[in-house]
């Protein structure tokens, strides 16, 4: 009983202490790897630094940067889940895609709306000598009421109590 009002307290002070809440999201069985190749002469990478893996937040606002070789073009498209089954999924495209031109830094950013739900998140990377690159993040974006809920029903899983014990 003393555990899970520990537990409980101290999720409630982390949600009440931060404005956004955003943990790794592992459950998702989508590719999640990133391109990376050795840089050496006639070889590219594309490396995405933010989300560098599937997650849930608070915070519709995203801002995605990335490592590309110069005059790499990416597109990035977003696609929210209008499925009303938990097990099926159903995307649309939100708005027309971003394409961004990697300058002399080697380093793009784009700031993003998502809507609550899922958000599918599909980057396409074509290199300056023609060859092609894709990877997709997936963000699920949740109230803090959720997240709450859903740290809850973690802590009372009766397989989480056995180890406890």
């Amino acid at each position: 009983m003393v555990k899970k009002l520990v537990a409980g307290v101290l999720i409630i002070l982390m949600l009440g202490m931060s404005g956004v809440v955003c943990f790794a999201n592992n459950t998702v069985n989508k590719p999640s790897g990133e391109f990376r190749r050795p840089r050496k002469t006639g070889e590219y990478f594309f490396e995405l630094l933010e989300p560098k893996r599937n997650i849930t937040t608070t915070d519709k606002n995203m801002l995605l940067s990335f490592k590309a070789p110069r005059d790499t073009n990416i597109y990035i498209e977003i696609y929210h889940n209008t499925s009303i089954e938990k097990d099926k999924e159903k995307y649309i495209l939100l708005h027309d895609p971003i394409d961004i031109t990697v300058g002399a830094l080697q380093r793009g950013w784009a700031s993003i709306d998502l809507k609550s739900g899922l958000n599918k998140i599909q980057f396409m990377v074509k290199y300056k000598n023609g060859s092609e690159d894709s990877m997709e993040r997936i963000i699920n974006v949740m109230d803090a009421q959720e997240i709450k809920q859903l740290f809850q029903d973690i802590v009372n899983r009766p397989t989480l109590s056995r180890w406890k014990k």
